[in-house]
């Protein structure tokens, strides 16, 4: 076990010089459960320092009447008296109290600004009484020598380490080296660090699995997200960046790398979104001769290795149909942390004649659901509000309405409904007095669709306004399968398109529906969905090289030489195989949500802002019409 190496690794120690070397080891096996940063478990020795902040604060009783040296920043300085002085100082371990009471080392930070970068001197004492109440920390370094190491300017535009009236984000990412400084962001690196040391270790130590990496550069391919195009030397010869490492991985398992992983960077010239950059990182993996049950079972065992090592217990997962997520929540990625599920009311207005909310025509479904309890919210203004909300989603209205004492509604349609109808609409949702009703129309799928966004939107509403609570530390794993293979295509009528990408094999039970109803196909995709949140997609492959052809050429009606790379080596001899891409930056977001992280760039070191900028270079920049020329390019006038 751990804790019995770690035994024996201490008793060599003791009788041996071999101290730097027993460190070194000891750094890379941390403690079950700890979640602090994994580099400072043990202090590596530097001609700057000696121990980290956090050595010397946590490991009292080793270091009192110690000398030690630390190096790192001044956070700030307090003059207690002619001479005394106090500074709170920091390295990225943490911080430490220093006391400085002679004359020269007075002098030496006296005159400095906040976050100057030092060297400090000094013995460890144990505080006073009095002071130690007031910190956690009962020792402080009494500094008999401080060397500036950098000045620092003394107006920054924000301090990391002030909790309140930050300043925007746009000034925090053009200042992103000083941002980084602030606590919370160390945290996210450390924790970064630590998940993707958990993964590493349980893939290739524990599952078998080979890291390879494969290039970003590649070819434009149809389909799927845009992507951003890189121009070359030759004229019109373009590479593109990968959305992801896709036909790579699938060329490997052809190779005979039967286990494949990586940290793969990938690039998606989208709209901004809270989960979304433009460049990403995704923990990729491929395996051969796997079932869907393998990959789901092996991600399980990852998921659960990396949230136990960062310290957040060992998970459990569940499993749901893509229809039942769109039936109960109208969405394929369902929050289930809250209750309002959708019902299909349909059949309740049977003998409506109002035309909003007739349903003869066999096209036409009624689906709800129920806010519990919270008709005070429903103000005119709120009402109002929400029906605004979903008009901007694309919906043609939305009705709402409350339960009244006497198990009727209370609403400006009611009154196009006769009493046992309304009572048959309660008594269908369940419904007590003081609950709210919110009803959409129209295609079945449609209405689904907009009311799982409208029940999220709500969600928010109702738990700022104390009516609704959501448990931040549970974490909701399940998996949502069957999902469709094809819909129809976005651009091109009576065409159809991939759900999700041309190479995902069919559902075993619906071959038959690829040439009589291909719509009704499933595929053997499957998501891994956290808290409203899909943490990570994969897919069975096909690797019979006809069959691929056919899917593409008879079904998708695609150029089958676009993709004749992947299917060359298909004919080559292919396994069966599958895997699937976990969002790793969104994982990270997952963890650190409660702790106040609330979008990627909280979670990454130098992300771009909301709209793709990189505002510490201004990138993207324009360029010079030199440099376009280099590459054939010719510059376009604005519109």
């Amino acid at each position: 076990s751990q804790s019995q190496c770690r035994s024996r690794i201490v008793a060599w120690v003791k009788s041996s010089d071999m101290l730097k070397l027993a460190r070194r080891t000891l750094l890379y096996m941390p403690k079950a459960g700890y979640r602090q940063q994994i580099y400072h478990s043990s202090c590596p020795a530097t001609s700057y320092r000696s121990h980290f902040c956090k050595d010397v604060k946590c490991d009292s009783s080793g270091n009192i009447g110690r000398a030690v040296t630390v190096s790192g920043w001044l956070q700030s300085i307090r003059r207690a008296g002619d001479d005394l002085y106090f500074a709170t100082f920091r390295d990225s371990s943490g911080h430490i109290q220093a006391k400085f009471t002679t004359q020269e080392a007075i002098d030496a930070i006296a005159s400095l600004s906040s976050e100057a970068v030092v060297q400090l001197q000094g013995i460890v004492e144990l505080k006073p009484i009095d002071r130690a109440s007031k910190d956690a920390s009962t020792v402080e370094l009494a500094v008999t020598s401080a060397t500036l190491l950098n000045a620092c300017q003394t107006r920054l535009p924000f301090l990391p380490y002030q909790r309140q009236e930050l300043p925007n984000e746009e000034v925090r990412l053009k200042h992103r080296p000083l941002d980084l400084r602030r606590p919370s962001l160390q945290r996210a690196l450390a924790l970064r660090s630590q998940a993707a040391h958990a993964a590493r270790t349980y893939l290739l130590d524990r599952a078998g699995f080979l890291e390879v990496e494969t290039p970003t550069l590649f070819k434009r391919t149809p389909g799927g997200a845009a992507e951003f195009l890189v121009p070359t030397q030759q004229p019109n010869r373009y590479y593109a960046l990968v959305q992801s490492p896709q036909q790579y991985k699938q060329m490997l398992m052809v190779a005979g790398v039967d286990r494949y992983m990586q940290f793969a960077r990938c690039y998606r010239d989208e709209g901004g979104r809270v989960d979304r950059q433009p460049e990403f990182t995704q923990l990729d993996l491929e395996m051969a001769f796997v079932s869907q049950q393998d990959v789901q079972s092996l991600t399980e065992n990852l998921v659960s290795a990396i949230w136990t090592e960062c310290g957040f217990g060992s998970p459990t997962f569940d499993i749901m149909t893509y229809q039942q997520a769109m039936d109960q929540y109208g969405s394929d990625k369902p929050d289930r942390r809250f209750a309002m599920k959708l019902k299909d009311i349909t059949h309740c207005f049977a003998d409506v004649s109002w035309d909003v909310l007739r349903t003869s025509s066999k096209h036409q479904s009624i689906i709800a659901f129920k806010a519990d309890q919270c008709n005070t919210f429903f103000t005119r203004k709120a009402q109002d509000s929400l029906i605004e909300h979903a008009k901007g989603l694309g919906a043609t209205g939305l009705l709402i309405a409350s339960v009244d004492d006497g198990g009727t509604l209370k609403a400006g349609f009611s009154k196009h409904l006769s009493t046992s109808t309304q009572k048959s609409i309660v008594q269908a949702m369940n419904a007590q007095p003081g609950d709210v009703l919110v009803l959409a129309t129209g295609n079945r799928d449609t209405a689904q669709s907009l009311l799982g966004k409208i029940r999220v939107h709500l969600a928010a509403k109702l738990q700022n306004a104390g009516l609704l609570k959501v448990d931040p530390n549970q974490f909701d794993f399940f998996w949502v399968q069957d999902f469709p293979m094809f819909e129809s295509h976005e651009l091109h009528e009576g065409r159809l398109q991939a759900c999700h990408h041309p190479f995902t094999a069919p559902h075993f039970d619906d071959m038959h529906l690829l040439e009589q109803d291909p719509l009704k196909v499933r595929a053997q995709h499957y998501d891994l969905v956290l808290n409203g949140v899909e943490l990570g997609g994969g897919s069975i492959r096909i690797h019979d090289p006809s069959f691929q052809e056919y899917i593409l050429r008879d079904i998708l009606q695609e150029d089958v030489t676009v993709f004749e790379q992947l299917l060359e080596p298909l004919r080559m001899g292919a396994p069966p195989h599958g895997g699937i891409a976990l969002g790793f930056d969104r994982l990270l977001l997952m963890m650190l949500q409660r702790e106040g992280a609330t979008s990627l760039r909280d979670v990454i070191a130098f992300p771009k802002s909301f709209a793709g900028k990189e505002w510490m270079s201004q990138a993207p920049t324009d360029v010079s019409d030199e440099d376009l020329a280099f590459y054939h390019l010719q510059r376009l006038q604005p519109q």
